[in-house]
């Protein structure tokens, strides 16, 4: 056996060991930290050398991650998120409206902007309000957690995975929402429907009280129309451009509200907007590509590929192959890692078939995250911050939602993506 292939997998498994265990005995470990590792000790060892690894690193993907962060920091530092969620919180007549609403905001948000960082900015935010309203925040953490991610599936910047589809693959961003926002709308219902059953117990209790009026005066509207008019203007050229314009539009958007906010809003510093950069993502990135690029080179992708293959029954290469490999992966190794790994497989079919293979790697690698905590990082991102602020999710909590959302919703968006022409 090569020695490439030995020390590629070794760092494979023991990167995302890592990525997946999140803590070592009392050591906790951070995914960064561990894909970072990995790319380290790809290096070190030999399986990439020191400029394959540069040249590994998608810095379209960095870009486009981090003008959409600064863009989301703007709308945080206005209250947006803040007003939202009261909003919502102040008219939901029933639990189970309130649950509804909140899923169908945390959605339409994350197509719009990441998911993660919508994820990071809602939790303390659903937290406090169930808190000030006596209720159980749990089955809206879950809620949340879950509709991030599937309203991300809708478009391209909805989430990292789908940004590097985006790129990657040169579908243009009105088609990839043409298709995918039907089913992302076919399946947030289904997440609902889902949620509301699973805690159907503790959602079936009034609600006993209401968040207090007075927070609303967080908000600050010239700031928060100055930064809604340059989000949508660069939807706007999303919609209008090619997938390879996509990097600069954020990084311009991103970078008028870190010069302009400040102007109009003088409580919103420069400083603060790239002190709420989600630093972590984008070294997450930077430490796969580099430990992909290994695990490619070394043999071990075809190897996974192969397994899989095998264990199907020897199909290969269509839309529910596909699918089932990213969902087992996704849930193995997280989305991310997952369709990374994946890419050469997609580029590998006949050209006739890449569009609509890279549309479900996207669905599937999305969707099939719900299943469990680990499955996604908005997963990790609403259960951690909730702990910060004294809440539990338990993994059975998120399992009892998540699994059966996870395969209907996977199943649901396979059979129409298949169907396509």
């Amino acid at each position: 056996m090569e020695y490439a292939f030995v020390a590629g997998a070794a760092v494979f498994v023991l990167t995302y060991v890592l990525i997946s265990a999140r803590k070592v005995g009392v050591l906790k470990i951070e995914r960064p930290a561990a894909a970072m590792l990995g790319a380290a000790l790809m290096i070190v060892l030999g399986v990439v050398g020191p400029l394959e690894a540069i040249q590994a690193i998608n810095l379209d993907v960095i870009v486009l991650l981090l003008g959409m962060m600064l863009l989301v920091a703007g709308l945080d530092a206005c209250g947006f998120f803040v007003t939202v969620s009261e909003f919502i919180a102040r008219r939901a007549r029933t639990q189970v409206e309130l649950l509804a609403a909140l899923m169908v905001a945390a959605a339409v948000l994350s197509a719009l902007v990441l998911n993660d960082t919508i994820a990071l900015l809602m939790t303390p935010i659903v937290v406090r309000a169930c808190q000030a309203m006596r209720l159980d925040p749990v089955p809206f953490l879950v809620g949340e957690g879950i509709a991030v991610n599937v309203g991300s599936v809708a478009t391209e910047i909805g989430n990292p995975q789908n940004a590097y589809i985006g790129i990657r693959s040169g579908i243009p961003f009105v088609e990839y929402a043409a298709v995918m926002t039907p089913i992302t709308a076919a399946c947030l219902a289904i997440a609902i429907v889902g949620v509301t059953l699973a805690f159907r117990g503790r959602l079936g209790k009034p609600i006993p009280a209401r968040p207090p009026q007075a927070d609303v005066a967080k908000l600050h509207r010239p700031g928060l129309a100055f930064t809604l008019a340059v989000l949508l203007g660069s939807v706007v050229a999303f919609f209008l451009s090619a997938p390879t314009w996509l990097p600069a539009i954020a990084l311009a958007g991103g970078s008028f509200v870190l010069f302009g906010l400040p102007i109009v809003n003088r409580n919103a510093s420069g400083r603060a907007l790239i002190g709420s950069v989600d630093w972590s993502i984008l070294l997450f990135f930077v430490g796969l590509f580099v430990v992909i690029a290994g695990v490619e080179r070394s043999g071990v992708r075809a190897s996974i590929q192969d397994t899989f293959t095998f264990v199907s029954g020897g199909s290969t290469g269509g839309v529910w192959w596909l699918s089932g490999l990213s969902a087992v992966l996704s849930n193995l190794v997280s989305n991310v890692p997952a369709v990374l790994l994946l890419e050469p497989v997609v580029r590998g079919a006949p050209l006739a078939q890449q569009r609509t293979l890279w549309l479900a790697l996207a669905a599937s690698s999305t969707l099939a995250g719900n299943a469990t905590i680990l499955g996604a990082a908005a997963n990790v991102i609403v259960v951690q911050a909730a702990a910060r602020r004294g809440v539990e999710v338990t993994f059975r909590d998120w399992v009892r939602a998540g699994l059966p959302v996870t395969i209907a919703t996977l199943v649901l968006a396979t059979a129409v993506l298949a169907a396509l022409p």
